[in-house]
């Protein structure tokens, strides 16, 4: 781990836990209290963040929570509840939990949460109508409010030298970050929530249905220092991302409606569960206004909703599903299930950012400089063009009038066999596949602006084909249409087998055994116009097939793999009371910083489908106007400059085929023994304990993947990036419960 330049092991250094609670009844058969609290303390030590004495830094994160609830029978058919929790959540040095941009390389690079409003508060009323009608309703609120900070004093005055200076740099190569933490947030999210429903329950028929509703806002204040990101390879400045703070977002939930009814209809061995949702959703982008910025003018704009913008929201869609259970022999020992469900795309606020005029969003510029390392910040006469006008700036946005939303379908077929009392066999096959993906489309900018070059990976030498935009169309305003984008050039399916064995044995031992595969296939060839950039640009085609089918001459994906998780478990009581329980998981490392179009997940609006989750390794390469090979590469012109020509600004280009590079399995195995006393029949103890990791793995679980000065880390057969996050030592854990 030193030599790829790890200077120690991330682990935990503390965890507290205390819970208690006390509950009873306040009037005999009538009214009940629970009152409980609870006390969670972890500190994590960061494998490269260090103090000014070179001690690895730590993560310390605290959370208090407090809980009341009451329950009122008022009559033997009606039953009131009322729940109440206050949560203080506060994370200091956080050089572990946020890692976007890098690691801090110290407190003064790391930021802080802070908690400002938290509480969630619940009511509910159950009613037995009839021996077959039972009703439902409730109301619930939930008010989450909190700040990601810079460290005290980090925070400066706009538009003065120490905010020019005091700005986040990133060393990709050494996935370090320096001077300041990632982006302030300020958090306003309150969210209500109505609903109702019941039961009807006849003799072959059992009939659920109901109604539920939500609404608020989800309010979102965004500060930077110096409007912008830094970024360098090896201490060389290479491109910046800057920023259109200040910015104060504020989307606003008007009602996320749906009505549902669904019956389960038995019919001798035979049982059939259809059911129907239908759902109104509605949001809108109340007024918003924000000072000028480094990058932006002032901004006064006015509310954004389905009237002003037609078909941007107020979605009104169907959602229909099926599932079916037959008793394969008529005694109750083997199931074959079945089912279909239409899913819509669960949205808030996504479906409007696209014509938010002051929605957060960056765009990736060239930074050329003769300073080096981390004290090395952007003057403005070192940031190259913008490669499209008016950042920050509403531009011209169409929508298609047959938008609609996305939504996805999953399908399942399944086999349950009891092998022997309390001994069961499952198979299941899961399937999902997406549909009515978003395209946006910036006609300022058309195909024929851009002309293809010819370079070489570094890695291996092999060409790879870039395009550069004309520079007569960099700078031009956006003119941007937002569709529906087609199957064929945008789609995305899983698939999933497992396979489990779930035993209850005698003496109250329990054992559980899960084998899945599973494979997601992505295709993202239909060049949706970048977030940061508002061009619809080719070099993104670079492997988008992952079927196989579409440009491969622009980068061949051969097949992605199967990755596979297995997982074993059990409890079994031993002498003397006392019970030990296993639990042994042999999962693929997930690599959350995947991309997709050849862009870091970190710097992707739309959520990431497939490849995070997949255990894909990655060899991305930034490459600007300015950019040269490395001098170790396996290239025909080492140390010389890769592409003077690129117009548009970075690009990050992808240099191993997706699936081509796996991350390591994770194989980890815990134990733990645990033994309940009781004392006068009346009061409870319970001792347990607990080994973490017990074979100690050290698997890397987060590495650096951005090429730099040498092929040497990412060449194949290479040791890989700087590991960034590793997997926690063995740990021993003691807790005691009292019971009474």
């Amino acid at each position: 781990m030193i030599a790829r330049g790890a200077p120690a092991q991330s682990k935990i250094t503390e965890i507290q836990d205390f819970d208690g609670s006390l509950g009873g009844p306040i009037r005999k058969d009538k009214l009940w209290f629970l009152l409980s609290g609870r006390k969670q303390l972890t500190y994590q030590q960061s494998p490269l963040s260090t103090r000014s004495d070179g001690s690895p830094e730590i993560d310390r994160s605290r959370v208090y929570t407090g809980h009341l609830r009451l329950t009122y029978q008022m009559n033997p058919k009606n039953k009131f509840s009322a729940m109440w929790m206050r949560d203080f959540k506060r994370t200091e040095d956080e050089v572990v939990t946020n890692t976007g941009s890098g690691v801090a390389a110290n407190f003064l690079a790391s930021t802080q949460r802070v908690p400002a409003m938290y509480y969630i508060t619940q009511e509910k009323w159950t009613g037995t109508v009839t021996p077959r009608l039972i009703l439902q309703a409730g109301f619930s609120f939930d008010k989450l409010d909190y700040n990601i900070k810079y460290q005290n004093g980090q925070q400066k005055t706009p538009f003065t030298p120490d905010w020019y200076s005091t700005v986040l740099l990133n060393d990709t190569v050494k996935n370090l970050r320096y001077n300041v933490g990632t982006q302030q947030n300020f958090y306003n999210f309150d969210r209500y929530v109505v609903q109702g429903g019941g039961f009807y329950v006849t003799g072959s028929h059992q009939i659920k249905f109901g109604i539920q509703d939500s609404w608020g806002p989800s309010y979102q204040n965004t500060i930077v220092n110096g409007d912008l990101y830094a970024f360098e390879a090896n201490g060389v400045p290479t491109s910046v991302s800057v920023y259109d703070t200040p910015a104060y977002v504020k989307p606003y939930l008007n009602a996320d409606l749906g009505i549902y009814i669904m019956d389960t209809w038995k019919f001798k061995r035979l049982s059939i569960t259809p059911g129907i949702r239908w759902e109104y959703l509605s949001d809108q982008i109340n007024p918003q206004s924000a000072p000028a910025g480094r990058f932006v003018p002032a901004r006064n704009f006015a509310a954004v909703t389905c009237d002003t913008v037609k078909g941007v929201s107020c979605f009104k869609n169907w959602a229909p599903r099926l599932g079916v259970v037959y008793d394969l022999f008529g005694n109750h020992k083997t199931a074959i299930k079945a089912g279909v469900g239409k899913y819509n795309t669960p949205l808030t606020n996504s479906n409007l950012n696209n014509f938010n005029p002051m929605f957060v969003t960056t765009q990736t510029r060239s930074w050329t400089s003769a300073c080096r390392g981390p004290a090395c910040y952007p003057l403005d006469s070192e940031i190259g063009a913008a490669p499209t006008g008016q950042f920050g700036v509403q531009t011209d946005r169409r929508l298609d009038p047959n938008y609609h939303r996305e939504y996805n379908i999953q399908y399942s077929i399944g086999v349950q066999h009891e092998l022997r009392s309390g001994l069961t066999l499952n198979f299941n096959w899961n399937r999902r596949a997406d549909y009515q993906q978003t395209l946006t489309m910036n006609y300022a900018v058309p195909p024929s602006a851009w002309s293809p070059v010819q370079i070489n990976n570094p890695l291996d030498g092999t060409p790879i084909t870039m395009y550069n935009l004309s520079k007569s169309y960099v700078g031009l305003t956006p003119v941007v249409y937002q569709t529906n984008t087609p199957q064929s050039l945008r789609a995305n399916t899983y698939n999933g087998f497992e396979t489990s064995v779930t035993g209850r044995l005698p003496r109250g031992a329990f054992v559980f055994a899960g084998w899945t595969i599973e494979r997601e296939l992505s295709r993202t060839c239909d060049q949706t116009v970048n977030a940061n950039t508002f061009l619809n640009d080719p070099n993104s085609l670079r492997f988008c097939d992952w079927y196989g089918s579409q440009y491969q001459d622009l980068g061949k994906v051969s097949s992605i793999p199967y990755r596979s998780e297995f997982k074993l478990q059990g409890n079994v009581p031993l002498w003397y009371k006392v019970e030990f329980s296993a639990s042994l998981y042999s999962d693929p490392v997930f690599n959350t910083s995947f991309a997709l179009n050849n862009i870091p997940a970190s710097l992707i609006v739309e959520p990431v489908f497939a490849g995070g989750q997949q255990g894909f390794k990655e060899v991305y390469w930034t490459v600007n106007s300015t950019t040269r090979y490395p001098t170790n590469c396996s290239c025909p012109n080492p140390g010389g400059l890769v592409n003077p020509g690129l117009a548009q600004g970075a690009e990050t280009i992808m240099l191993v085929a997706p699936g081509s590079r796996l991350t390591p399995q994770l194989n980890q195995l815990d134990i733990g023994a645990r033994r309940a006393f009781v004392i006068h029949d009346r009061y409870t103890i319970k001792a347990e304990a607990q080994i973490f990791n017990v074979i100690n793995s050290n698997v890397v679980t987060s590495e650096a993947q951005t090429l730099g000065t040498s092929i040497t880390p990412f060449a194949k057969g290479g040791i890989g990036g700087v590991p960034t996050a590793i997997l926690n030592p063995r740990m021993l854990r003691l807790a005691v419960q009292f019971k009474f």
